[in-house]
């Protein structure tokens, strides 16, 4: 990973500009796998290492938050071993219900029918009606097991969406750490130079604040009056 001499911003592989300020990349002033010198003799030098960390502490903070979010997604994105499936009854009591108005319905139909014909034997009539509620929870149970095995079929795929979509995510979170690995290295280059507290952004900023109102001359003066802020 590079960085412009001039603004501090990620420069890409290959880019002959900055895409930030447009400063032309000079391949042997960039911070990658070569290094500005912690100890820079004038202030300009100072102001371009101040912009360059703080560059590479956004980034590193901004990766830090990025994976955590990350793997807050992951936590809520795990499938367990035994994925909540389905229960036949939530499908199939409705059929009760069907049976009910069924019977009801066969009750009423033969009922009719006997009392059109003049027979007095309307209590033949419930026979039909009886018989139809087996008859109908029967049927339910192939209709019902359809349903449910649909439901679940579409929940199965769900999570398999879902456990894709974690592994993609994983994969990121691996690629951020990796990142996040090769600034730590990079960094490590300067931390004679940046006390551990102050290695930060917020710090990094106030840094390059002293340089900016040339409060001090060098990167070391501007460390040590963030340090010791006597009416900064």
């Amino acid at each position: 990973m590079a960085f412009c001499s001039k603004c501090g911003a990620v420069v890409l592989d290959g880019s002959s500009f900055c895409e930030v300020c447009g400063q032309a990349i000079d391949t042997d002033r960039i911070l990658g796998s070569s290094h500005l010198s912690p100890h820079p003799a004038t202030k300009e030098e100072s102001i371009q290492l101040c912009n360059i960390l703080l560059s590479k502490y956004t980034t590193y903070e901004k990766l830090k938050e990025d994976i955590k979010d990350a793997e807050f997604q992951i936590k809520k994105m795990e499938v367990g071993s035994n994925p909540p499936r389905y229960w036949l009854f939530r499908f199939y009591w409705p059929t009760f219900i069907v049976a009910a108005v069924v019977c009801f319905v066969t009750t009423f139909v033969f009922a009719a029918l006997i009392a059109a014909s003049g027979s007095d034997a309307i209590e033949l009539a419930e026979a039909p009606g009886y018989l139809s509620i087996p008859i109908t929870l029967l049927i339910g149970i192939p209709i019902a097991k359809a349903r449910q095995n649909r439901a679940n079929e579409k929940l199965a795929q769900n999570d398999m969406m879902t456990t894709a979509r974690a592994n993609q995510i994983r994969a990121q979170i691996e690629d951020m750490k990796r990142k996040q690995s090769e600034l730590s290295d990079e960094l490590q280059y300067y931390k004679e130079l940046i006390p551990l507290n102050m290695r930060n952004k917020n710090s990094i900023l106030k840094i390059k604040r002293a340089l900016d109102l040339s409060q001090a001359q060098t990167i070391e003066e501007a460390v040590e009056i963030v340090k010791n802020p006597r009416g900064f």
